[in-house]
C-alpha cells in the first residue's frame, strides 16, 4: 500500500496477521483388569475386530467397553501359560492437545519516524479445553461411566479459557 492515498493506506495498509498452532497426539494409557487374574495383576485383552473408539468417543464415553475382555484366571501354581497376565499395556490413547494462538496488528504512521501499533491477541483462540486422560477404566461397570473424562490437564502453556488482550504501542 506504499503507493495508495492516505485514506486507503490508513484503512487497508499496515496489517499483520500471526498464528501459532500446536498439536500433540494423545498420550497412551493402559486399561487394566477389573479383577486381578494373578498375583502380578494384569492388563485387559483387546478383542480382535472391535474398535477401541467405537461409539460416541467424546468426554463422556472415550472408549468402547466391548473392545476389552477379562483374561483367564491363573489356575495352578507354576502355570507356564502367560495368558492370565492379559494383553499388552498402553492399548489406547487419550485425547489430543490442540491450541491456536493468534494476533492481528495494525500499524499507523504518524510521522516519518513515529508510528503507532494496535495489537489484538487471542490465546486459545478456538477455546479448546485440554482434556486429561479418561478415568474409571473398569470396562465391566457400564453404569459407572466407563472411560469418562472429568477434568482438564494442568499445562505449562496458557490453554485455559480463551484469553484476549489488546495493546497500543508507540514507536519513536
Amino acid at each position: 500500500m506504499a503507493n495508495a492515498n492516505k485514506v486507503t493506506d490508513a484503512v487497508l495498509g499496515g496489517w499483520t496477521v500471526n498464528a501459532i498452532y500446536s498439536y500433540q497426539s494423545g498420550q497412551p494409557f493402559t486399561v487394566t483388569c477389573p479383577v486381578a487374574t494373578s498375583e502380578f495383576g494384569c492388563f485387559a485383552n483387546v478383542v480382535p475386530g472391535q474398535s477401541l473408539y467405537a461409539g460416541r468417543h467424546n468426554h463422556t464415553h472415550w472408549l468402547n467397553p466391548a473392545a476389552f475382555s477379562q483374561p483367564p484366571i491363573a489356575t495352578a501354581i507354576g502355570q507356564t501359560d502367560y495368558s492370565p497376565l492379559g494383553g499388552n499395556q498402553e492399548q489406547a490413547r487419550g485425547p489430543s492437545f490442540v491450541n491456536l494462538d493468534s494476533s492481528v496488528l495494525k500499524n499507523f504512521a504518524v510521522t516519518e519516524s513515529v508510528h503507532v501499533q494496535f495489537r489484538a491477541e487471542a490465546f486459545n483462540t478456538t477455546n479448546t479445553p485440554p482434556f486429561s486422560q479418561p478415568g474409571n477404566l473398569n470396562f465391566t461397570n457400564l453404569k459407572g461411566g466407563f472411560s469418562s473424562i472429568t477434568s482438564t490437564k494442568n499445562t505449562t502453556q496458557n490453554n485455559g479459557a480463551r484469553t484476549l488482550q489488546f495493546a497500543l504501542k508507540l514507536f519513536y
